[in-house]
C-alpha cells in the first residue's frame, strides 16, 4: 500500500455524505410541480417549466440581524502531509470565522498551526498559516436553499500565507493556494459535525537548496474533521437526532507494513477493545465515536539472527501497541434493499487519531503522536428490545516516522496499515420501534 490510501479513504467519505445530502434532500424538502403553459402573442417560453418538473423549493435567505447574520465559527483538527519524503506528517489545528452572503456564496477566515519533522536531522518544524476562503454551497445549488438540511456539501478554493521556522532559525515565508470541500452534517440544534479534506500547493524556500521540487512548491494534504458553529439562532432548526446508543466491542488484530513482515500471522495477532457512543440520525444515519486500545507483535527475533555487527541477538517478539480514538459515520444500506430494522448491514468511515509504541530492545523505541484514518463493515443483529451483536472488520491507516534502520541519523515516513475482526454488543436508548 502507499499514502494514497488516506486520500481514497477521503473520496469515498465525500461520495457518502454528498448521497446523504441528496437522500436526505429528497425526504426533507417538498417539491413544486408546475405543468407548461401555452404561449401566445410572441411572449418567450423560456421562462416556464417543463411539465411535471421537479423544481426544489428555496428557504428564505434571512436578511439583517447584523455582524452575526448567516455567520459562523469552526474549529477543526487535521492529520497534515507534505507530498515529500523529506518531511513527516504532524498534527494541525485550525480556527476560523466565516459567512454566508448569498445562499450560495460565503467566505471565510481562518488561522492555523502545527507541526511536522524534518526526516534529514529529525527536527521539528513549526508552521502558521493564514487563509482566506471563498465557499460554494452545493447542496444549495442543486437541491434547494435550506439552512435545516441535515447533510451539506461545500466546495472550496483560497490563497493563504505560511510562516515557517526550525528551532531558533529565522521564519520563512511562503504563499500557497489550496482547493478542498467542507462536508457538514447537523447533529445538534446550532452545531456541525465538519470533515474537510483539503489539498494544497505551498511555497517552501527553507528546504529548496536539498529537496528536488520544481520552485519550491510541495503539494499538501490536510484531513480535518471539527466542530462547526452557527453564531445566527435562525439557523439553528431544531434537534435533528434521535436515540443514543453505547457499544463495547474486542477482537483480534494485526498490521500489514514494511516494518512487520518477518513474522508469521498467526505469531503476529494479538487484540484489540474498544468502547463507543454514538447517535442516531436516521434508520440509514448515524455517528459513532470510540475509544480503546490494541497491540500485536510487529516484529520476531529468530535462534540465529545477528546485528548489523555480527552479534547474535536473543530470540524474541516485540509488541506494537495503540491507543486510539475514532469518531465515523455510520451509513446503514441495508434498508435499500430489504424492509424491517432487525438486521443492518453499514460502512463506517472517519478518523482516527491515537499514540503508538512499537518496542525494540535493539534500537530506539518508536513513539510517536499520529493521525490517521479508518474504516470498517459492520453486519448487525437485533437480539432483544434497543440490545443488538455486531461483526465489524476494520483497517486503520497508521502514519508515522521513524529511524530508516538502527545506524541511521536520518528519519523515514511508515504506516501501520492495522487490520482487526471485532465482535461487539450495542444498547440503544429511547423509545424502541418495532419492526414492520
Amino acid at each position: 500500500m502507499k499514502h494514497s490510501m488516506a486520500g481514497r479513504l477521503t473520496y469515498a467519505l465525500a461520495a457518502l455524505l454528498l448521497t446523504c445530502s441528496w437522500t436526505l434532500g429528497a425526504q426533507t424538502d417538498s417539491l413544486v410541480v408546475q405543468a407548461d403553459t401555452l404561449v401566445s402573442g410572441g411572449r418567450s417560453i423560456t421562462g416556464f417549466k417543463m411539465q411535471r418538473r421537479y423544481v426544489p423549493v428555496n428557504r428564505p435567505f434571512l436578511e439583517g440581524g447584523g455582524l452575526l447574520a448567516n455567520s459562523f465559527v469552526a474549529v477543526v483538527g487535521s492529520g497534515y502531509r507534505q507530498m515529500a519524503d523529506n518531511y513527516s506528517n504532524g498534527p494541525y489545528l485550525t480556527v476560523g470565522a466565516g459567512k454566508w452572503l448569498r445562499p450560495a456564496h460565503g467566505v471565510r477566515f481562518s488561522l492555523g498551526a502545527g507541526y511536522f519533522f524534518d526526516n534529514y536531522d529529525r527536527s521539528r518544524v513549526k508552521s502558521i498559516d493564514i487563509r482566506a476562503d471563498y465557499m460554494f454551497n452545493l447542496s444549495a445549488y442543486v437541491d434547494g436553499y435550506n439552512p435545516y438540511r441535515m447533510v451539506e456539501v461545500h466546495s472550496l478554493a483560497g490563497i493563504g500565507c505560511t510562516l515557517a521556522w526550525l528551532g531558533h532559525d529565522s521564519p520563512v515565508y511562503g504563499p500557497s493556494v489550496h482547493l478542498g470541500a467542507d462536508l457538514g452534517m447537523r447533529v445538534f440544534p446550532g452545531v456541525d459535525l465538519v470533515f474537510e479534506p483539503l489539498f494544497e500547493l505551498q511555497k517552501d524556500s527553507r528546504a529548496l537548496a536539498r529537496m528536488d521540487v520544481w520552485r519550491g512548491y510541495i503539494p499538501a494534504f490536510h484531513g480535518g474533521v471539527g466542530a462547526k458553529f452557527r453564531l445566527d439562532r435562525r439557523n439553528w432548526g431544531e434537534d435533528p437526532g434521535a436515540d443514543w446508543f453505547f457499544t463495547l466491542s474486542g477482537g483480534a488484530q494485526r498490521q500489514n507494513s514494511e516494518l512487520g513482515k518477518n513474522i508469521e500471522t498467526l505469531k503476529a495477532i494479538g487484540g484489540t477493545y474498544a468502547a463507543g457512543a454514538g447517535r442516531y440520525y436516521t434508520d440509514m444515519l448515524s455517528i459513532r465515536g470510540q475509544a480503546g486500545f490494541g497491540s500485536h507483535y510487529w516484529k520476531e527475533i529468530k535462534d540465529g539472527d545477528t546485528d548489523i555487527y555480527g552479534n547474535l541477538l536473543e530470540p524474541g517478539r516485540f509488541l506494537s501497541s495503540y491507543i486510539f480514538g475514532r469518531l465515523e459515520v455510520v451509513a446503514n444500506l441495508l434498508p435499500l434493499l430489504l424492509e424491517g430494522d432487525r438486521f443492518s448491514a453499514s460502512v463506517l468511515v472517519g478518523p482516527e487519531i491515537g499514540f503508538l509504541l512499537k518496542r525494540d530492545p535493539y534500537r530506539t523505541d518508536i513513539r510517536y503522536p499520529y493521525v490517521g484514518a479508518t474504516t470498517a463493515l459492520q453486519a448487525k443483529c437485533r437480539l432483544l428490545e434497543g440490545v443488538s451483536v455486531f461483526l465489524e472488520p476494520r483497517c486503520s491507516y497508521v502514519p508515522y516516522s521513524a529511524y530508516a534502520f538502527s545506524t541511521s541519523t536520518e528519519n523515514k515516513n511508515y504506516y501501520d496499515a492495522v487490520i482487526s475482526l471485532s465482535l461487539g454488543l450495542e444498547y440503544r436508548l429511547g423509545k424502541f420501534e418495532k419492526e414492520n
